[in-house]
């Protein structure tokens, strides 16, 4: 994304970057990677840059960031898969200059766009950031008409089976500029998600010296898995001519968005009054284009929380598919396994979250959640064993 822009629609100073970046881990808690600061002082090489510029980026001001390269101020490209680029070909759409354009490599339908987001450790603290994946990854499936079904995996939770994780969102540990929000990466040739979403845990608003609240951040990560799932920035004509090489133009979409949450500058846009929308109908239409809803899709869930609980313990349980999207209905029931005589319904409980539930005798039991209604026709269930003692 840009840095300082300012765009209409909005009334305020949008500024830097939204990219956010997942780096793919399990569930388990595991070591954060060391990422140091962007180097601005070594030279890239002149095939390198090459290279970028066959893929439709804007090339002023690369930034080598450890394994990857900073391109528009936050989007990161691994560098492995510059390795593969030999000759630019043109990859664009029919229909003249179009505004939304995405990356040459998308998702696949490897168990039918189901892709696992999960919370690092290191923003669990982090209201703003936290509150704002949540956010994020509820707007995004509540979409009425894509593919795109995005699992919370948080990983202090226990799983079972234990899910593969495509995105891991964590905390910077310092290692972005002051005037950066987040990086992402775009997803690579191997058809999975970019798998790195790093936010800036001390960005604050330029003008103000505050801090980002939690509207401004949902919009910042609403933005970046965007870029994870291979959307371009909706203004990236505004540098760069409408036939530039690996930006694929889609079709549907206007000349200019000023609304679209895919614009770089934006960095300090709030999301609010739209939820659970997108902020404009052509990102919309954009996500849609890209992953169509199938008709023979399903969702693909977990439920996360303990295994093992004492007698008049209490825990809550999350399931990993998160949506307000009309009709949908999650059916919460436990029963008693293996000698346990047990059963009961939580007819009352009809969101993705089960909270402080308990059992007064030991036992075994099974916990189901039943996702129904919605954009998918096929109800799907979800069970995790919970043994009392």
């Amino acid at each position: 994304m840009k840095k300082t822009s300012i765009l209409s629609s909005f009334s305020k100073i949008m500024c830097f970057s939204l990219l956010l970046t997942l780096s793919i881990s399990s569930c388990k808690k595991s070591e954060a990677p060391v990422v140091t600061p962007p180097d601005t002082k070594l030279e890239v090489e002149a095939t390198t840059i090459a290279k970028i510029k066959e893929l439709g980026f804007q090339t002023q001001n690369i930034k080598e960031f450890g394994e990857y390269y900073i391109v528009e101020d936050d989007i990161m490209i691994s560098k492995k898969s510059l390795l593969g680029v030999k000759r630019p070909e043109s990859l664009m759409s029919t229909g003249g200059k179009i505004s939304q354009a995405s990356t040459n490599n998308l998702v696949n339908g490897n168990n039918y766009h189901n892709v696992n987001i999960s919370i690092d450790e290191s923003i669990w603290g982090h209201g703003v950031w936290y509150s704002a994946v949540l956010t994020a990854i509820t707007v995004w499936n509540s979409n009425p008409n894509s593919d795109i079904k995005l699992n919370l995996i948080i990983s202090d939770y226990q799983y079972s089976p234990s899910p593969n994780v495509d995105i891991v969102i964590r905390g910077d540990q310092g290692a972005l500029p002051t005037n950066v929000a987040a990086y992402a990466e775009f997803p690579t040739n191997n058809q999975r998600p970019g798998n790195l979403i790093l936010v800036n845990s001390d960005f604050r608003d330029p003008n103000t010296q505050y801090f980002i609240h939690q509207g401004q951040g949902a919009w910042n990560v609403i933005h970046e898995i965007g870029h994870t799932l291979g959307l371009r920035h909706t203004n990236w004509q505004t540098n760069d001519t409408p036939t530039s090489i690996g930006a694929n133009l889609i079709a549907g979409t206007p000349t200019s968005d000023p609304n679209s949450v895919m614009n770089g500058g934006t960095a300090l846009s709030d999301y609010n009054s739209s939820y659970p929308a997108l902020p404009s109908i052509y990102d919309a239409v954009a996500i849609n284009t890209l992953y169509p809803l199938s008709s023979s899709s399903t969702i693909i869930p977990y439920i996360g929380g303990q295994n093992a609980l004492f007698t008049n313990g209490q825990a809550t349980y999350q399931m990993s598919y998160k949506s307000v999207e009309t009709g949908i209905y999650y059916k919460w029931e436990v029963a008693g396994i293996n000698g346990t005589s047990y059963y009961y319904e939580f007819t009352d409980d009809t969101d993705a979250i089960l909270n402080e539930i308990g059992f007064s005798t030991p036992g075994n039991y099974q916990l189901k959640c039943t996702i129904s209604g919605g954009k998918y026709t096929t109800p799907v269930t979800a069970v995790k064993n919970i043994i009392v003692q």
